[in-house]
């Protein structure tokens, strides 16, 4: 009953953090809520994105993910980012509740899920946007689970479960099907295979995903114009420099924040030395005591050997250290005597409740800075535009450190919230479930600040930070509001002329 409350409280309080804010932050997160509308709107006649986007082919990553928010947005009232925030609430839930089914696949203390929470909210990969990346992870740790289950029994039930797990990642995103696929890989050559025809009858539910991924990359990229610039690879130093800020938490000075928690663990190892193995029947199936300890060492060595950028994705590579960081909890062995294992445990849940709460003050921080903002683009009305630039401020130090800009794409909201065309979108990828007509963005893809042109006037309104808007008079003042300024743009469909 203990151990429930505890868990509970610390996925509420993970979860909870999406909720705080108005507008979420994220670098990346609006473009993905995007999509969704794209989706939602592409076949309607009286909407601008019919005949500007259209849908790709099913089998196509992304396709689930994006389908699903849309699904939930239903269920929200027809509000895509209150399904978005429910996504990301499910993705916390959903990744608790796959940590404690693996930790109980492998015989190991249900108590290692504490190693989750001060890593829950990791900037670079679920904070900093890259929505259907991050809540893929669940699906990962998931197919990690199937697989030990299904190398265990070789049954109809495991292997159709780790069959569907995979083709459901594929279809959520690409990188997270390489990831999920390169974990099984790990743990099938460190399986104990009893025969050479178990070995073989082993690999059988990865051929629906395969024959998938084969259908995906055969129509994706069969031009030579769909597969982007040549891959970059970060330099060995500038990658093991920029490790934490690929993995960590909420805010700056997440080296020394990282550190702390691996001196906690580190404590706990040298506390139990002869205690590193699983426990149980699944035991005795690996070639080693600790698989997941090879798992992680994997993916941490993949980090150093994928490039950086690959078929115009860029943060291939970075996503992988943090992908590290979650098999380890499945590595990561208690003491065996009672006070020690109660005095790291402790010391684990006091710094995730410490890490939780301060990624709570930040989103609560976040939402006052952009009240004012949200406000403004609610009287946008249907199908109008808006033009943002963040002008400097794309790096919010007030809110989680160098690598995330949360108002980067803050434009994208009146997108999402009214249906009018944002300045630019990732359907320019091409390679993505959603894409423009005929790979052309009929909006100017401006960037920078904002300067009256011809161009200009397919945007409606303009917002900037109060005393940092346009000098020009063709841009005409609509309000003010906490800090925030929203603009009409003169010579635009909704002011075609200005006084």
């Amino acid at each position: 009953m203990f151990f429930a409350v505890v868990v509970f409280a610390f996925t509420f309080a993970a979860a909870r953090v999406w909720w705080l804010s108005k507008i979420v932050p994220g670098m990346d997160y609006p473009q993905f809520l995007l999509f969704v509308r794209a989706l939602q709107d592409h076949g309607d006649p009286a909407s601008p994105f019919h005949g500007t986007y259209s849908v790709g082919p099913w089998f196509m990553p992304t396709s689930l993910a994006v389908n699903f928010t849309s699904w939930l947005s239903y269920l929200c009232g027809h509000s895509i980012e209150r399904a978005g925030k429910l996504l990301l609430t499910l993705q916390n839930v959903g990744l608790v509740a796959a940590t404690l089914f693996l930790l109980k696949s492998l015989g190991r203390n249900r108590w290692a899920v504490l190693l989750l929470f001060p890593v829950i909210h990791s900037v670079w990969t679920v904070v900093g946007g890259f929505a259907a990346w991050s809540t893929a992870l669940p699906l990962i740790v998931l197919s990690w689970a199937l697989g030990v289950r299904w190398l265990h029994r070789l049954d109809l039930g495991s292997g159709i479960a780790l069959a569907a797990c995979l083709c459901a990642t594929l279809l959520w995103h690409g990188i997270a099907f390489a990831t999920a696929g390169l974990g099984f890989a790990t743990l099938w050559f460190l399986w104990r295979a009893p025969s050479w025809r178990a070995r073989l009858l082993s690999v059988a539910p990865t051929v629906p995903c395969l024959a998938q991924c084969v259908a995906w990359m055969t129509t994706t990229f069969a031009e030579k114009a769909s597969r982007g610039a040549p891959p970059t690879w970060l330099e060995p130093w500038d990658a093991s420099e920029r490790i934490f800020e690929f993995v960590w938490t909420s805010g700056p000075h997440y080296t020394t924040r990282a550190l702390a928690l691996a001196l906690i663990v580190g404590t706990g190892l040298l506390l139990s030395p002869a205690n590193l193995g699983a426990r149980g029947p699944v035991a005795r199936i690996w070639r080693v005591r600790n698989p997941f300890l090879i798992v992680s060492l994997a993916y941490l060595a993949s980090y150093y050997m994928c490039p950086f950028y690959l078929n115009q994705v860029e943060g291939v590579s970075p996503r992988l250290p943090y992908v590290a960081v979650l098999a380890f909890i499945f590595a990561w062995s208690l003491p065996s005597k009672p006070l020690p294992r109660v005095v790291v445990l402790a010391a684990v849940g006091a710094y995730a409740a410490w890490c939780l709460e301060d990624v709570t003050a930040r989103f609560q921080a976040f939402n006052e800075d952009t009240r004012g903002a949200s406000d403004l683009m609610d009287r946008v009305g249907l199908h109008e535009t808006l033009y943002y630039s963040p002008a400097g401020e794309g790096i919010s130090k007030d809110f989680a450190g160098p690598t995330n800009k949360p108002m980067r794409e803050l434009q994208q909201y009146a997108s999402i919230r009214h249906g009018g065309l944002p300045n630019s979108s990732f359907a320019g990828y091409g390679i993505n479930y959603i894409r423009y007509v005929n790979k052309r963005n009929p909006m100017p893809g401006f960037f920078g600040p904002p300067m009256w042109s011809q161009a200009m006037t397919k945007f409606d309104y303009l917002l900037a930070r109060a005393g940092s808007g346009p000098s020009d008079k063709r841009f005409r003042l609509v309000e003010s509001k906490l800090g925030w300024e929203l603009y009409g743009v003169c010579g635009s469909t909704r002011f075609p002329v200005c006084s």
